[in-house]
């Protein structure tokens, strides 16, 4: 089998076929709760600088990233009410982009300048931001769940978004990559399950069946969204939600949502906090995870050399795909059975991206609503 090739799905700037079809949907941006009021941060997206800031309203918003007069980042500006000003001659933007102070100029300049401005919500604890064109289409929700504990993890991954796509819809890759999950589970410790790929009107769907009956789903919402039930360990029962978005076309970050009925709201803040102190263990602690990664490939150490530690799983990821090369050249795999998954996922995004050169409309795919959701997790797939 083989998959497509000499497709350019890793750069997503402004312009190119991929970044345009995933400003098409919302995109997880930021942590609520580490943007304080007055405090604006610098923030890429897609290979676009752009400065998050809340204003006193505590509302949070997105423009451009650089003032519109000498190109100084509107990050170091001070917030004022819902604008923002640049620290270099105090010129004032407002909420939609607009100019409306320059100090040292006649007032009818202000009117004629304009940065852009982008829509932005708050749900589940991220902001969420819309890059692409008119009309908006709604953020998806789920108030189901909106009652339930839940916790994030953020990473910035030093590579490419897409390699992220195909590795998680890689079922396999699980078995022989990482040392905890669901194919270590005791249940399924030791089977070699069957794997197989679905177009949906969503995206597509992969599911792995054991033999024991275990049947793991794991669905991508085009173009970048991956919603599934976790399987085993401390995690079992938790919905996922991921989402792989892209800084620029060698990092990314991956916001990862994990929602669960049996735990409250105050569970989940407890959890969360647990993660974040984590997070600030290893950051404080232990090697960077790139030079991990980089001692294992240049030989230095050997896989089985690397430390247990709370960020194991990314190392392990990072390993496998920097070791694929920062933008791999796909002509050159040898796609199997077990890569239907990533075969309808390089079909899927050769074939939107060829609507968008061509100038037409790419499918609109829905939103992973309750409705869909619902359905995937009912499904149950045909016996063999």
């Amino acid at each position: 089998m083989s998959g497509s090739t000499h497709v350019d799905f890793e750069h997503t700037g402004p312009g190119l076929p991929a970044g345009e079809l995933l400003r098409r949907y919302w995109q997880p941006a930021f942590v609520s709760e580490e943007l304080p009021v007055a405090h604006p941060k610098p923030l890429k997206i897609l290979g676009e600088e752009l400065t998050l800031y809340r204003g006193e309203d505590k509302v949070a918003r997105i423009i451009d990233g650089r003032c519109p007069h000498r190109g100084l980042v509107m990050s170091v500006g001070k917030v004022e009410g819902d604008s923002i000003r640049c620290r270099y001659h105090g010129w004032k933007i407002d909420p939609t982009g607009q100019c409306v102070e320059q100090p040292f100029e006649p007032k009818s300049f202000a009117a004629k300048v304009r940065v852009r401005s982008y829509p932005v919500e708050e749900y589940f604890g991220l902001i969420w931001v819309y890059l692409g064109p008119a009309p908006t289409p709604p953020l998806p929700r789920w108030p189901s769940l909106e009652q339930c504990g839940y916790f994030h993890v953020v990473e910035l991954r030093k590579w490419n978004y897409f390699h992220d796509l195909e590795n998680t819809v890689d079922d396999v890759h699980q078995r022989w990559v990482h040392a905890e999950g669901i194919y270590q589970d005791a249940a399924n410790a030791g089977q070699i399950p069957a794997a197989t790929a679905l177009e949906t009107e969503y995206g597509l769907m992969q599911y792995t069946s054991f033999p024991n009956g275990y049947l793991r789903k794991l669905a991508l919402f085009m173009p970048n969204m991956l919603y599934f039930t976790s399987g085993a360990g401390m995690l079992r029962g938790f919905k996922s939600f991921l989402w792989n978005v892209p800084v620029d076309d060698v990092s990314h970050k991956m916001f990862f949502l994990l929602v669960a009925a049996h735990l409250s709201p105050e569970d989940g803040r407890d959890v969360a906090e647990g993660v974040r102190s984590g997070m600030r263990y290893v950051a404080s602690s232990l090697p960077p995870v790139e030079q991990v990664i980089q001692s294992v490939l240049s030989g230095e150490k050997r896989w089985e050399d690397i430390e247990s530690r709370p960020d194991l799983l990314l190392i392990e990821d990072g390993i496998v795909l920097v070791g694929q090369g920062i933008i791999p050249d796909r002509s050159k795999n040898r796609l199997g059975a077990s890569d239907a998954a990533i075969i309808l996922l390089r079909k899927l995004y050769t074939r939107e991206m060829s609507r968008i050169e061509k100038g037409e409309q790419p499918t609109a795919f829905p939103g992973p609503d309750e409705q869909l959701l619902a359905q995937i997790d009912e499904f149950q797939a045909e016996p063999a």
